[in-house]
């Protein structure tokens, strides 16, 4: 029932007009309240009870808190924003890692010694009667006693002559190897283990008189296809295959990325980091800066918190999936860190905003 105008009431209850409507008072309410509490022998500016030991002030409202944080059991709802990552294996111990890489390593050192030994026998059935293959031939066959017994890796090379492995290497493998490369079909063998991997302990790696031939046939390939080339290839040329062919469609790529909250369905930054160990951490920031990914992620997150108004978890969500999907080496690095943060910032502005319209606190 809506309040009596205060003259009203005054007239009512014998009194004169107060404009003061503080609580306790009998103005705060209609005559029929009036007469009841004054028939209990209410004392005006007292509280209820039969000691007066009501309260006089109203309660008030109590303002909303949004939590950014919560206790024990609190289970965040999960948001299907497009940007999760499959979960990263367990890491094994580093120790572990390495006596697996060196036992692998040491397999293939045995392997290169049994198809090198088969390789210089088949030349002598074929009619090949130089002393350089005999000697060859020789001290493969005498090398195998290395192999027997624990070694370091590269003990067997080192067991070997140098004029073996000069000859071997200059003069044996790459006729063999050029046949196998023009034959190559990079999708029935993307680890190049029946034609190079097996010869990669003498030869260190890809002889350079076959660049052309393989850098056709992997050029715009796909991932798991030129991975493994990054150890075939010596440095200098990785570094040009992959600013001639791997750089330029991973930019290509950013340049067309789509950026669509609440939930992303292009997953072109997933594919550009699926690169990353085999490129340097500047240049995954260079095609990153050149496709101006940074500007368009805040334009969009900002149209988005603007025009759909998010809670404030499903934007942290979004924010924070995101930066899982960069490599530990980017989020590592200065620039990267401070624009994901002025998006995590921009999110705490405009939530702050709208619950400042709304009469929220946080």
């Amino acid at each position: 029932m809506a309040l009596l105008q205060p003259s009203f009431n005054g007239a009512l209850l014998g009194k004169d007009d107060d404009d003061s409507l503080s609580p306790g008072t009998y103005k705060c309410t209609n005559a029929a309240v009036a007469k009841m509490m004054r028939l209990w022998n209410y004392k005006d500016g007292s509280g209820l009870g039969a000691h007066g030991q009501g309260i006089i002030v109203p309660i008030q409202p109590a303002a909303r808190r949004r939590r950014r944080r919560a206790g024990i059991g609190h289970r965040e709802k999960p948001y299907d924003n497009g940007l999760q990552v499959a979960p990263t294996p367990p890491v094994e111990d580093e120790c572990l890692q390495g006596r697996q890489a060196v036992a692998a390593a040491l397999r293939l050192e045995r392997e290169c010694h049994e198809k090198t030994l088969t390789l210089l026998r088949e030349m002598k059935l074929q009619g090949d009667s130089s002393a350089e293959t005999a000697d060859a031939l020789a001290a493969i066959v005498k090398s195998g006693e290395v192999l027997q017994g624990k070694r370091a890796l590269g003990a067997w090379k080192a067991a070997l002559p140098p004029s073996t492995v000069r000859y071997i290497v200059d003069k044996v493998l790459p006729p063999k190897l050029a046949v196998e490369a023009r034959e190559w079909r990079p999708s029935w063998d993307p680890d190049c283990g029946d034609w190079l991997r097996p010869w990669i302990p003498l030869i260190g790696h890809l002889p350079e008189s076959l660049y052309d031939i393989v850098e056709g046939k992997i050029s715009g390939a796909s991932h798991d296809i030129i991975w493994p080339w990054k150890d075939y290839f010596d440095p200098a040329h990785w570094e040009i295959f992959a600013k001639r062919h791997v750089l330029p469609q991973l930019t290509r790529l950013m340049r067309e990325l789509r950026i669509t909250p609440p939930k992303q369905t292009d997953s072109s930054l997933l594919m550009v980091m699926s690169w990353g160990p085999l490129l340097h951490a500047e240049d995954v920031l260079s095609i990153l800066e050149e496709a101006e990914f940074f500007d368009k992620w805040e334009s969009a997150l900002r149209h988005w918190l603007q025009s759909a108004k998010p809670s404030y978890g499903e934007a942290v969500a979004w924010c924070t999936g995101w930066k899982k999907l960069f490599t530990p080496e980017l989020v590592a690095d200065e620039h990267v860190l401070a624009r994901l943060d002025a998006g995590a910032a921009m999110v705490d502005q405009e939530t702050q905003d709208l619950d400042s319209l709304l009469g929220y606190s946080w």
